[in-house]
């Protein structure tokens, strides 16, 4: 794919760092077609408009998403998109756990400007597993986060919207009234979405889910927004 073609979505909700992110990537493909989104349901939009995303910059903690739910749905629908996770967290465990979970990079929010370069084109030339300065010696995704990704990574994007509403505690009738749908629609996504899992019911749902959270370190800092 030549530089005119690229697309490159910068998904974080910090409209600051986004701009940043934005302004890095110009620098470097400046013919590149740049997309931004705020939330998952940004992403999950852009990523049906986009069939032919070359790279993903996708924040840690993103508004819709449960720790790293998000990579791993993204990673089902667009397996040969590499994803580049960005993060004010980079704990050593998160980090690792971004990796296993099939991050092509990982870059803290801290980084420079170099250091961001540098990752951006090295995965942008098919390497993997880069993260710069930063420490993924830690223990790595738990079996079950892995199992749970998976299953993730095969919802569609409306299964991928419940289940992420059932991790915040909405009823089938809530979630029907955010979506505009019959509740019946909401009970066979359920359903789907439990045979995925291999779970039988919204309570081993909801900790299946839980295995893909990140508790962010005491000493993390909010980027301003």
């Amino acid at each position: 794919m030549s530089l005119q073609t690229r697309s490159i979505l910068v998904a974080d909700d910090h409209p600051l760092f986004r701009a940043a992110l934005k302004q890095v990537l110009g620098q470097i493909y400046p013919d590149a077609e740049l997309q931004q989104a705020a939330s998952v349901g940004e992403l999950q939009r852009q990523v049906e408009r986009q069939p032919g995303l070359s790279l993903l910059l996708l924040d840690l903690h993103m508004p819709g998403a449960l720790g790293f739910s998000a990579l791993s749905w993204f990673i089902g629908q667009r397996p040969h998109t590499p994803v580049i996770m960005v993060s004010a967290n980079s704990h050593p465990e998160t980090v690792r756990r971004a990796i296993d979970h099939g991050a092509a990079g990982f870059l803290s929010k801290s980084t420079g400007v170099e250091a961001m370069e540098d990752c951006i084109s090295r995965v942008m030339a098919g390497e993997r597993g880069l993260h710069p300065g930063l420490d993924a010696t830690a223990a790595g995704a738990s079996l079950q986060s892995l199992d749970v990704a998976e299953a993730l990574a095969s919802l569609t994007p409306q299964q991928f919207r419940v289940a992420s509403m059932l991790v915040e505690g909405l009823l089938n009738k809530q979630i029907a009234y955010e979506l505009d749908v019959k509740e019946a629609t909401i009970k066979a996504h359920m359903t789907e979405i439990f045979r995925k899992l291999g779970v039988h019911s919204r309570t081993q749902a909801v900790l299946a889910l839980g295995s893909l959270s990140v508790d962010p370190p005491e000493d993390l800092t909010t980027p301003p927004c």
